[in-house]
């Protein structure tokens, strides 16, 4: 398994096409979710990209302070190709996006945007539901936070 860690303008051509199809692949067909995942802030983030050989499997894309959350760094886009579910490969892929905003932005928040049926899931790394379950486009989704 390769990582690669990629602002925007690094990523080649072909890494920008396997995020896009393996995205639209999951977020839009498999989970049936009509929404506009080109949202204009892929050039804000940096991109977390595991491969195995020419197979993007894991990918999520993350943002300093004040870009998504308000003073906290911000995961998102948090996928694993359906070749690899069940491999432990989620687990990584979350614990280095983690890791990377620790390094990266010391003593700030880190937030995410659950899907509210993933709450449990996401405890198993310290994120703390905050709020209510409200829906985006049609899911429940709940805002969680690894406080400082």
């Amino acid at each position: 398994m390769n990582k690669f860690i990629k602002t925007f303008s690094e990523l080649s051509p072909q890494q920008l096409y396997d995020v896009l199809r393996l995205r639209q692949n999951v977020f839009i067909i498999e989970q049936n979710c009509i929404y506009a995942d080109i949202d204009d802030s892929d050039n804000q983030g940096i991109h977390i990209l595991f491969y195995e050989g020419d197979s993007l499997a894991a990918y999520a894309r993350i943002f300093g302070p004040d870009i998504k959350f308000e003073n906290a760094c911000a995961i998102g886009r948090i996928i694993v190709s359906p070749a690899f579910r069940g491999t432990g490969l989620g687990r990584q892929l979350i614990t280095e996006s983690i890791e990377w905003c620790k390094k990266e932005f010391v003593a700030t928040d880190i937030q995410i945007e659950a899907q509210a049926l993933l709450i449990n899931y996401y405890q198993q790394f310290g994120f703390i539901p905050i709020g209510n379950i409200y829906p985006v486009d049609g899911i429940d989704h709940i805002q969680m936070v690894i406080p400082a």
